[in-house]
């Protein structure tokens, strides 16, 4: 058996790739149609690549007599070597005055540079219309943190990223990381206003919902 850099085989490299293409949530009756796979043989394939973290299964919408029909969304590849030249980049720009503090409690976490909060509300849109079926804006958050790897715990409108996907880059430009962080939940959520407190102990933050 055959496998490559990504913990996958080559049979479920092929479906991991036709999810990539997709870029939004496929139903195992598409995948069907997509690939020519028999369906007990894709649920394996999708078991596997969802257990290996390349991809996340959701409710997409709604199937016969109330039931879900599940979708399934790959992760975007190589997020974290991305992310840290991306933060190179920013953390070199100076922040505007106008923008560094906002989001994120005074005194507690370096000034949030504006062109990180912006890149990461893009991101946290291209989410938000591929978790479309989810109509809750909470929901629709904690899915698309655990979607990205943060590992979000909620309590209340509190939610706490117990994990990140891009801890090197967040040690060495917090102030563009976190504001890629604070910038993808408001892009998620679709309105401005989300709060990013620190967590010293884990390196983590802890996200207030507006």
């Amino acid at each position: 058996m055959e496998i490559n850099e990504q913990g996958v085989t080559a049979a479920q490299a092929r479906v991991l790739a036709t999810l990539r293409e997709a870029g939004r949530p496929v139903t195992l009756g598409e995948l069907e149609d997509l690939t020519g796979l028999h369906p007990n043989t894709l649920r394996g394939h999708l078991d596997a690549i969802v257990a290996g973290g390349n991809a996340s299964r959701i409710a997409s919408r709604s199937g016969g007599r109330g039931r879900p029909a599940w979708g399934y969304l790959a992760r975007e590849p190589e997020y974290a070597a991305l992310a840290m030249a991306l933060a190179s980049g920013l953390d070199q720009e100076p922040a505007s005055d106008a923008d560094t503090s906002a989001g994120v409690d005074r005194g507690e976490r370096p000034s949030l540079d504006p062109a990180a909060v912006r890149g990461g509300r893009a991101w946290g849109e291209r989410l938000r219309s591929q978790l479309g079926a989810v109509e809750d804006g909470r929901e629709r958050v904690l899915l698309a943190l655990a979607h990205t790897g943060f590992a979000p715990e909620a309590s209340g409108d509190r939610i706490a990223l117990n994990a990140c996907p891009i801890l090197q880059a967040a040690r060495s430009h917090p102030s563009v990381v976190c504001a890629v962080h604070l910038g993808l939940v408001e892009g998620v959520l679709g309105a401005d206003g989300a709060g990013l407190r620190p967590r010293p102990d884990t390196l983590g933050c802890v996200v207030s919902l507006p």
